[in-house]
């Protein structure tokens, strides 16, 4: 048989060592049972490995990494930020008791304490998770799914619950079902990012392509854009509404108009003839694809209007919306009016 290379031995100990911790435990594991169990010598342990600490901190270095990037390639798989925390929750809480990973995550804390070189790759992997998490926040912040001031603390805060839960979990028999601590995940996490925990709904969750009613991030990022529209018409401001629509946006109230530059320039003439405009929108009704970043909206709206040297005015529409997400920002990409009354 070829002799396998010193990087193969090396993988083959780490390995191997591995198995051993996690039937004895870090404490307990000695260099002649790795060596054991791979029919070797104790010297060659110790030709790769300089001491038992070493051995130790490299073995967990190893699964522990592995453990991480499976985690992660799962969770960036997933088609929108929500699917992505809800994975995140799913990938980072225990199977259970007797959770192989969090059996040597645990114990590894312990020997943490007493292993320096244990201690620096303890820290530098519970960064790497907190990262992933914090990463996965802040690109629903970006995207409009999610509303969270400080990412980074989020994550801090939502690992260092599982964290602590998963200690409890593992070392205390019937303290709690996995789906219970999941539900106390999800409720944080949900807090965190501005959802309900049945936002996070797994498997469910939105792909590219399906509608359905937006996320509470994005509801109010929709309602926000209907509300500067509407007091942008209040203050007579034909820049600030145009600036609601994307660079070709199309806005119709009987002839199309394309483009920000059109719909500026027609608001300018609109406005120009009025004393006042009060423009109202009080009911809408949005269907959203999150991973696409797009959507489409009904709009009540209920306008009362003078024009100069006229009598007030009042007209009744709904206003038929296309959305599109652009750099986090919801924008109209189009805005048909549809008319219903006027006096």
């Amino acid at each position: 048989m070829k002799k396998p290379t010193v990087a193969q031995r090396r993988a083959e100990i780490l390995e191997t060592t591995c198995e051993v911790v996690i039937e004895r435990g870090f404490a307990a594991t000695r260099i002649a049972d790795v060596a054991k169990r791979l029919e070797v010598s104790s010297s060659l342990i110790h030709y790769h490995f300089e001491s038992k600490e070493h051995l130790l901190a490299e073995a967990f270095a190893h699964y522990a990494r592995k453990d991480v990037a499976e985690m992660e390639a799962e969770v960036e798989a997933a088609p929108t930020s929500v699917a992505q925390l809800d994975r995140v929750i799913q990938n980072y809480v225990p199977e259970g008791s007797d959770d192989v990973e969090w059996m040597l995550w645990i114990d590894g804390w312990g020997e943490a304490l007493r292993n320096p070189m244990m201690r620096t790759i303890s820290q530098e992997l519970d960064h790497q998770s907190a990262s992933l998490v914090e990463r996965v926040i802040r690109n629903g912040v970006d995207a409009g799914e999610f509303v969270c001031v400080d990412p980074a603390a989020a994550a801090i805060r939502l690992t260092s619950v599982v964290d602590g839960l998963a200690v409890q979990f593992a070392a205390h028999s019937g303290m709690m079902s996995r789906d219970q601590f999941i539900e106390h995940v999800r409720t944080l996490a949900a807090w965190e990012v501005g959802l309900e925990p049945e936002d996070l709904r797994g498997s469910d969750a939105p792909r590219a392509g399906l509608t359905s009613a937006p996320s509470p991030a994005t509801e109010a990022a929709l309602r926000r854009l209907i509300a500067r529209w509407c007091d942008s018409a209040v203050r007579l401001d034909p820049g600030d509404c145009a600036a609601c629509f994307i660079e070709d946006g199309l806005w119709n109230i009987g002839k199309p108009l394309q483009g920000r530059d059109k719909i500026r320039t027609s608001l300018a003439r609109i406005f120009k003839d009025l004393d006042y405009a009060l423009q109202l929108a009080p009911n809408t009704v949005f269907e959203v694809d999150e991973a696409a970043g797009t959507g489409t909206g009904r709009v009540i709206i209920h306008e009362t209007l003078r024009r100069k040297k006229s009598e007030p005015e009042t007209i009744l529409g709904v206003y038929h919306d296309r959305y599109v997400r652009v750099g986090g920002q919801w924008l109209f990409a189009e805005r048909k009016f549809e008319h219903l009354n006027a006096s």
